[in-house]
């Protein structure tokens, strides 16, 4: 489901409200069982990159018509293959019934994917111009 997830903690620390407000992530709350426990992620619009860290060992804590207070574990990914990445105390508030953001264009998206592959062409064009040959009409190659 959409919803609009805000983070009260960072590093395990309780922010301010103020902080908690400023900065709120959009995307598909998705809470799942693996084994004998639940995850939460948030994914982006493609429904495959995370928006914010998943949060493992979640607890429901509150649920209303204003929203879902989940808690639980953050867990950041590793940087390398060996062992798991840092892990903190988080807890989410989470919206579940906000106004869906607005769908895009999809003629405006095409138009940018086209100045965005022109802009391409132009730049590897202009990057190796000693590899074309001169241009000479009167020869026969």
């Amino acid at each position: 489901m959409f919803a609009i997830v805000y983070r009260c903690r960072r590093e395990g620390q309780p922010l301010h409200p103020h902080d908690i407000q400023a900065a709120p992530a959009h995307g598909d709350l998705q809470v799942q069982r693996k084994g004998m426990k639940r995850v939460a992620v948030l994914l982006a619009a493609d429904r495959e990159t995370y928006v914010v860290p998943l949060l493992d060992k979640v607890k429901l804590l509150t649920i209303n018509e204003r929203g879902i207070l989940l808690t639980g574990i953050e867990v950041y990914p590793t940087r390398n293959d060996k062992g798991t990445g840092p892990m903190y105390r988080q807890t989410w508030w989470c919206e579940t019934n906000p106004k869906m953001p607005p769908a895009p264009d999809p003629t405006e998206a095409r138009r940018r994917e086209r100045d965005r592959q022109a802009r391409a062409i132009g730049t590897s064009l202009l990057r190796r111009p000693t590899r074309r040959g001169k241009y000479n009409p009167d020869s026969n190659s």
